[in-house]
């Protein structure tokens, strides 16, 4: 048989090879543009307006909040109005362009005794672009660091929030809110009324390390569920697992936060086995199990309560505490691996109780 068919040929190769110079081309000229324009803008911002350099630490900062993009307005709006929104340039073009910035703005610090501009438009759309391609570690590093660069504008312009930028409210709707949405919407929990309100008040209602932490930790957990589904492996077994942990870590924080000052302090130990019966009428007895084979014996009578309060935080709990002392994953024979959604439904239960309880006075 012949497979000369399967070969590429000479006509081919030249043509790919020709629209790949062209494309290459393309993008060099326009990041080129982007980059001289940003020069520019450093340029007439220190040289000849002669505004003082960036510091992410003086409150109220040394400019005002409309003029802390003066430098990179061009650059910025000619690259996001025509081409990541009027075009819709794949997330992963946007970094490269985002980066290129970034590196051009440290290369004249460097080369100006450390002058600085402020930051956090490039950092935010750096951190969206990469966040987009499920680079989350990057992306939401980067949409911190926007955080913190805009910071001293906080008082001043809450539209400074990252939260709230459009750029990002694109990702975490499709990410974060619409699984969530869907996810409680099968509780049927009398408390919450409006299920869109409710995401709204629990997720304003976190510092930025914690709704970073936890929109970064679901994200990771329905993003492994996927590779889990379509093919079961040990790696994705450990990272489900991690990803677990980080997800009981991350409740168990966000109960602390329910307590005040006081009341945490009198507790005997602030951990979740302490914290939840201090605030739910749940026991926490034999909620531990060393191996996985522990688990496959607890968790079906757990999951069989009829209290769906003391069922999910009592999950919760047991989770918590195998999690963090193993690191070995399992496979579909498994009862946490086989009904892995319908236990991470229940770990979402229980943030829903927490997000219920009242501030502390």
């Amino acid at each position: 048989m012949s497979t000369d068919r399967y070969v590429e040929t000479k006509e081919e190769l030249t043509r790919f090879y020709k629209s790949a110079r062209a494309m290459t081309g393309t993008l060099n000229s326009l990041f080129q543009q982007g980059v001289e324009r940003l020069d520019y803008g450093m340029n007439e911002w220190k040289n000849v307006d002669k505004k003082p350099s960036f510091d992410a630490t003086t409150k109220p900062p040394p400019y005002s909040y409309g003029e802390k993009n003066y430098y990179i307005n061009a650059s910025n709006n000619m690259w996001y109005i025509y081409l990541w929104k009027g075009m819709r340039v794949p997330p992963a073009i946007n970094e490269l362009y985002y980066t290129a910035l970034l590196n051009r703005i440290e290369e004249f610090r460097r080369n100006n005794n450390g002058f600085d501009f402020n930051k956090g438009i490039v950092y935010a759309n750096l951190g969206v672009a990469q966040s987009a391609q499920m680079k989350l570690d990057e992306g939401f590093a980067n949409i911190l660091k926007a955080l913190i660069e805009d910071y001293p504008y906080s008082d001043i312009n809450p539209e400074s929030n990252i939260w709230k930028n459009p750029l990002f409210t694109q990702f975490e709707r499709q990410y974060v809110r619409i699984p969530l949405h869907t996810i409680i919407s099968g509780f049927n929990m009398a408390e919450i009324a409006s299920i869109e309100s409710f995401i709204e008040n629990f997720l304003n209602s976190l510092n930025n390390d914690q709704r970073a932490f936890f929109e970064y930790t679901f994200t990771r957990i329905k993003q492994n569920e996927k590779i889990w589904s379509e093919r079961e492996n040990s790696l994705t077994a450990n990272r489900l697992l991690a990803y677990t942990q980080d997800f009981c870590l991350f409740n168990e924080d966000f109960l602390k936060s329910k307590f005040s000052r006081a009341d945490l302090s009198n507790l005997r130990r602030k951990e979740l086995g302490y914290l939840i019966p201090a605030k739910f009428d749940v026991s926490t007895s034999d909620c531990s199990a060393s191996e996985i084979s522990e688990l496959d014996n607890m968790l079906p009578s757990e999951m069989q309560k009829q209290n769906l309060k003391e069922r999910c935080l009592r999950i919760l709990l047991m989770l918590r505490n195998y999690s963090s002392h193993n690191i070995g994953g399992g496979t579909n024979a498994n009862y946490l691996y086989a009904e892995y959604d319908e236990i991470l439904n229940e770990l979402i239960r229980a943030t829903c109780h927490i997000a219920l309880l009242p501030k502390p006075p």
